[in-house]
Parts: structure tokens; sequence; C-alpha cells
């Protein structure tokens, strides 16, 4: 370890219900955070998760893919903890000053738009959530509910955002940290799940399924929704290519049904009514490519989601516009429609490619900067923990952040008047 002269022994905070990790990518942020710790010289991870039912509180730890969870209130008095990242489980001020009281360092980690999300607040939280009782999505809290922290670190997509984290949480430094994912728990779900037991998960010719499109964006905010898809298939629709197949949009059930805005501006596209556009709740990827092949992928200030990852890993035909993987698939600009509709009618064919094999073998090559088992990635979070103890040892992360960074700083010219 850095300018440490003992183990540190670092607590990744999570959830402890394991129902939610295959449909939330914080808890998965969490777990593979902590596997790459298991990786770090000179660090001992735990992951701890803070109990939030009766069933949890009644037991010292819980098993989350093969990992042993501790209760995090074990760790008040009775056990010993040098850092605390704070991950994917939130803590009130109150209980974080508990941990800070035995001298433990404690970070929160920003997997989130927040600067967005707290934009929405003000603006969108008094909205009242529909009839039968659903949330509404914008009501969250601007209390800090991460207050004086130590530090912040942030995903690479939101560097842009960091000197306002710092305030934010009232932490004395914010970094950007290395963006991690690991293969094991999408894997799982092919695995476990009987469907797929004697068939290849993975993208290949002949699936009549190739020519299906699924959209998984969450549609709980303006980050990511599902309805730059929709035009854009919508467009393709009109083209009259024969190609397309049917559309399913995830997480989008409930707009479907409660925002009449919304349905009226679907009922005005000629692809509705045609039995081609599907909108379905929310299903875990291996149910998800039962009935679609195609990911389409729009984003507005949030360029990395696990679902790109995943869809790389399996090969899949990739429409998509993050800027942080402009070589996986069918890359697309921003909101270029034009170029969006191109790449989608190229992926309704895909399977018709003579370098399949390339394709898969290109995929593989774009997500291995961001597996939890990279060098620079281990390295990135090794120094970061240093950082807390001993100021003066600087963060060393991947290069690609180093770039993004510098670009951030510097790329428009601007020059900060207080220098």
């Amino acid at each position: 370890m850095t300018d440490t002269p003992k183990e540190i022994i670092v607590g990744v905070l999570t959830s402890g219900d394991i129902n939610g990790y295959l449909s939330n990518g914080l808890h998965q942020n969490a777990y593979f955070l902590y596997k790459l710790l298991e990786l770090t010289p000179r660090i001992k991870p735990l992951l701890l998760y803070y109990p939030t039912t009766k069933e949890q509180a009644s037991v010292d730890n819980l098993e989350i893919f093969g990992v042993t969870a501790h209760n995090a209130t074990l760790f008040y008095e009775k056990y010993a903890l040098d850092v605390l990242l704070l991950v994917s489980s939130v803590l009130n001020p109150d209980i974080i000053n508990r941990f800070k009281k035995n001298n433990v360092k404690t970070v929160a980690i920003v997997y989130g738009n927040r600067y967005v999300m707290d934009q929405e607040v003000i603006c969108y939280a008094d909205l009242l959530p529909p009839s039968e009782g659903m949330r509404n999505p914008t009501v969250k809290s601007l209390v800090r509910e991460d207050a004086n922290v130590d530090a912040v670190w942030m995903s690479p997509h939101f560097a842009w955002q960091k000197d306002y984290m710092r305030y934010r949480y009232g932490a004395k430094r914010a970094f950007v940290c290395p963006y991690i994912w690991g293969p094991e728990i999408i894997l799982s779900q092919f695995t476990g799940d009987e469907f797929w037991s004697k068939k290849d998960y993975f993208f290949h010719k002949g699936n009549e399924k190739n020519k299906n499109i699924f959209c998984t964006e969450p549609n709980i905010d303006v980050l990511k929704t599902s309805l730059f898809a929709l035009q854009t298939v919508n467009q393709v629709y009109q083209r009259d290519n024969q190609n397309l197949g049917e559309t399913m949009l995830l997480n989008c059930a409930r707009a479907a049904k409660h925002n009449e805005s919304f349905k009226e501006y679907y009922r005005s596209m000629p692809v509705a009514g045609k039995e081609k556009v599907f909108f379905e709740h929310r299903y875990k990827f291996s149910t998800i490519t039962k009935y679609a092949q195609i990911m389409f992928h729009h984003h507005f200030m949030n360029g990395l989601n696990y679902t790109l990852l995943e869809s790389a890993l399996l090969g899949l035909p990739v429409v998509h516009n993050s800027e942080f993987m402009t070589d996986l698939g069918y890359y697309y600009k921003g909101a270029n429609m034009t170029d969006a509709i191109a790449q989608l009618e190229r992926a309704l064919v895909h399977e018709e490619r003579e370098d399949l094999d390339q394709y898969r073998e290109d995929s593989l090559g774009v997500i291995e900067k961001f597996r939890y088992s990279d060098p620079s990635n281990i390295r990135g979070y090794q120094t970061l923990i240093a950082n807390l103890f001993k100021q003066s040892v600087e963060p060393e992360l991947p290069p690609y952040i180093v770039d993004l960074e510098y670009r951030l700083e510097h790329g428009d010219g601007y020059i900060s008047p207080l220098v």
C-alpha cells in the first residue's frame, strides 16, 4: 500500500437485498469494488450492509453472490474499521458520525448523476405520483445524507461536476475514480436460467430474435429514457425497412399507462398500433435476450452503463451514443438521429456480417479497461485510499481518466479568474 504502514481494513457498504442486484447497477458497483480491493496489496476489504428490515437486523451476515456481507452495526464498537466506502446504501449523518468517532475515514462514492438529480428535485419534487401509490422518483431529499465525509469519489462520466460534489458532500477532497465491472453477475443469470441451459446465450446467426430490439433505459429521469430509441424505430418503420422486428422498451410500462402526454405522442406515430413496439416492466438481462438481440442505448450526460458492457460481453449488436465506447458496436454521436437511423438499420442485418468473430473480439477489447482486475484500476483505488491517510499521495488513475480531466479543464479555453 502506498505510504501506509499497515494493512488497511476497508468496508464497502452495499444493500442487503440480494434481489436488487440484478436490477440496480449501484449494488453491482459495490460488489465489483469489493472484488477489486481483494486484489489490492495491503488492503483487507469487507462487504457491509446496513440493515433496513427486521430480518437483516437479526443476523450478523448475509451471503451475496458467494461473498459474506457483514452487518455494518457490528462495526460501531465491536469490530475495527479503517475506511468506510459509501457506495449503494445511504446512511444518515448520525450513523456516519458513529463511525467517524472511531477515526474511520469515510468516502461517498457517487456513481449516479447527483447534479442533475438535484436539479430535478428543485423543479419536480412536488409532482404527485400515480394514484395507485407508485412513488414519484424525483422525491429525493436535498439534505446531505453523506454530510462532511473525508472525500468524495465519482465515476468518470461525472468528472465535470467534481468541484460541485466536493461542496455538495461537505468533503475535503474530491477525485474521479475508475469505473469498474466484471462478468460474474451477468453470466450467473444465464447459467441459472433453465431456458439457456442448452442454448448459446452469446450472439449467433440464425436466432429468430436477431431483428428484435430492446432498450433498457430506466425512464425515471431525463438522463436515460427510451424516447430517442422510440423515435428512431418509428423512422426506420416509415422507411418500410422489412428487417425491422419488434421493439421492447423496458421500464416504460408506467409511462405508457399514466403519462397522458407520452401516450398522445406515441399514438401520433405511424408505428403505433402495428404490434411493433411494446412497453414493458423491468426484467433481468437473461430474460430480455430471450426476446430481443439488438440493444439500443441512448443517454444524456450519463455515458457509462453496465448494460453496454453486458451487451458487449455477449457480442450483441449495440446501437449507442456512449462517448466512452466509440469503438463499440454501432455508435452515433449525441442526439444525431440521422446517424442513429443508419446504425440501427445496419444492426438489423448484423448477423449477415462476415466478420462476426472479429466483432465479438473487438467488443471484448472495448470492455477490458473497465474490468476490476485491470492493474491500472487496482492502482487507482489503491492510491485513492492512500490519499485518505496522506494527502501528498497523488491518486494514479487510468490514462483515459487523466486525459478526460485534462480535456475538461483545458478543452474549452476556460481560465479561472481566481488564478
